[in-house]
């Protein structure tokens, strides 16, 4: 009886914060992600479900607008940093673009070559974990375990790595 009267409240609840703040939250979103509004508008409807599955887990709300405002900028943040992500993930198209151990010998002597520049462009903290995440495929967090880095630094390096070798690749 007590989950259908939280529900009741909070299909209510959602759709008296639908009305009154919709338009403000999708203009501030809009604001944000200029000229793309496929994504606007995933971003408005996922803000209010957030706050609607918040408010089915029977939390109360004093500030609706702030708390739409905040959720809506953080799925903002969070969609630009899965977009700078994908820019900078080497594509598998660049990848096979450097020969394989299997490869005939002219192409071996290729291979080792860009081995050597990727092995001098890099530190030795940096190597490590550049074999740990692509050689040991290890997950970042366990990186950051095994080397007492914090999982921000890991991540950061990883990050700085793809790109000083997608620069070498492109030599």
């Amino acid at each position: 009886m007590a989950d259908r009267n939280i529900k009741k409240q909070a299909d209510k609840t959602l759709r008296e914060a639908y009305e009154k703040y919709y338009a403000s939250i999708y203009k501030f979103c809009l604001s944000k992600m200029k000229n793309d509004s496929w994504s606007v508008e995933d971003c408005v409807q996922e803000a209010f479900l957030v706050f609607y599955n918040r408010l089915l887990r029977g939390e109360e709300f004093e500030f609706v607008q702030a708390f739409l405002f905040k959720t809506a900028s953080n799925l903002i943040k969070k969609r630009y940093a899965q977009l700078k992500k994908q820019e900078k993930d080497i594509s598998l198209e660049e990848v096979k673009k450097i020969p394989s151990q299997s490869a005939d010998i002219d192409d071996r002597l290729s291979f080792e070559e860009y081995s050597k520049m990727i092995s001098d462009a890099l530190s030795d903290t940096d190597r490590e974990i550049f074999t740990l995440r692509y050689i040991e495929e290890l997950s970042i967090t366990e990186i950051s375990n095994e080397l007492g880095l914090t999982i921000s630094n890991v991540s950061t390096r990883l990050s700085r790595m793809r790109e000083k070798i997608r620069k070498i690749i492109k030599m």
